[in-house]
């Protein structure tokens, strides 16, 4: 079975080590990227199975590409983090298909809940896999 790919897209590197650190290992595969050109990249030319994209990116707002991913990828599990819980945002990733939304400054309960997230994602596409 191939190991899953998660593409961790955010500028704030504690963000990415707290989830590296609990994720990593023999079931995923964990891809650390800064720039929204690059997760955009990432989804075009790698099989991506989910994103987890923090609002804070360099160059473009993680909102703003969200909209491009939905586009290419209409069925990637992606989990949001921002640390803006204005009505707003929260509608937009409603609307956008956000399977779930975390909240910054992560903390070790906010980072277990992520995990946990991603793994029953990635149980259900291992799920969703064996019936085609």
């Amino acid at each position: 079975m191939r190991r899953k790919t998660i593409v961790i897209g955010t500028f704030d590197y504690q963000v990415f080590e707290h989830l590296y650190t609990k994720l990593s290992g023999s079931y995923f595969d964990v891809r650390f990227v800064q720039r929204g050109v690059k997760i955009l990249l990432e989804i075009l030319d790698n099989d991506v199975d989910l994103l987890i994209l923090d609002l804070d990116l360099a160059g473009v707002l993680g909102i703003e590409i969200l909209p491009v991913i939905r586009r290419l990828r209409p069925r990637l599990p992606v989990i949001l983090i921002t640390d803006d819980m204005n009505t707003r945002i929260r509608k937009m990733a409603a609307e956008l298909g956000i399977t779930y939304q975390a909240y910054k400054p992560i903390s070790a309960a906010e980072t277990e809940a992520i995990v946990s997230a991603t793994e029953r994602l990635m149980e259900r596409k291992t799920y969703e896999y064996a019936e085609v």
